[in-house]
């Protein structure tokens, strides 16, 4: 069947289209990603990931070109997302690994860790609504700036001004919660 019958089909809540379109693409889409991440459990999570989030907006499917390159274009900005909070992670946390080495991971550390993460949500839910909102859809729903803008209404260049104006308060606020913190 066609790509854009299938889409059809995928909107109207076709499961057998959703698994004709995996089954058409899974295999170039794991080749591609294993060749940037390097590892087979993570670029089947993130395959699986990005074909979980075609299903959960299937009906809001806005492809401007042919499903492809959508898939191409979603699985980009899925690995993009991918080896950001990697960084993000190894810059943040493997200076605290040695600290635990000898004795493994800690109640403590895991606790560090909620604290962690309790406080970034309470951040992000202190910024401002709109920036909130956008930050949110970008980072949660992995969704472009241009589907962003086409959800709300508003310019591309405006959801990237929110995108960048969040993640500067983010990391002033997060500056300041590690000097407290060590």
């Amino acid at each position: 069947m066609d790509d854009s019958l299938l889409i059809i089909e995928l909107r109207r809540g076709s499961e057998k289209a959703f698994v004709a379109l995996y089954d058409k693409y899974w295999e170039r889409l794991y080749y591609v990603c294993y060749k940037r991440i390097g590892s087979q459990e993570e670029t089947e999570d993130i395959i699986h990931e990005l074909f979980l989030d075609l299903w959960n907006r299937r009906e809001n499917l806005a492809i401007k070109t042919n499903f492809a390159a959508y898939l191409f274009t979603s699985l980009k900005y899925k690995i993009f997302h991918f080896i950001d909070s990697k960084n993000v992670k190894k810059k943040y946390f493997e200076p605290l690994d040695g600290e635990n080495t000898a004795s493994g991971d800690s109640p403590e550390r895991d606790l560090d860790f909620n604290e962690l993460y309790d406080f970034i949500e309470e951040q992000i839910e202190n910024l401002p609504g709109k920036c909130r909102l956008i930050f949110r859809m970008s980072r949660n729903e992995n969704l472009t700036a241009g589907e962003i803008s086409e959800r709300l209404n508003i310019s591309p260049n405006t959801v990237q001004n929110q995108i960048t104006k969040a993640k500067k308060i983010l990391k002033s606020r997060l500056k300041e919660f590690f000097l407290f913190f060590i």
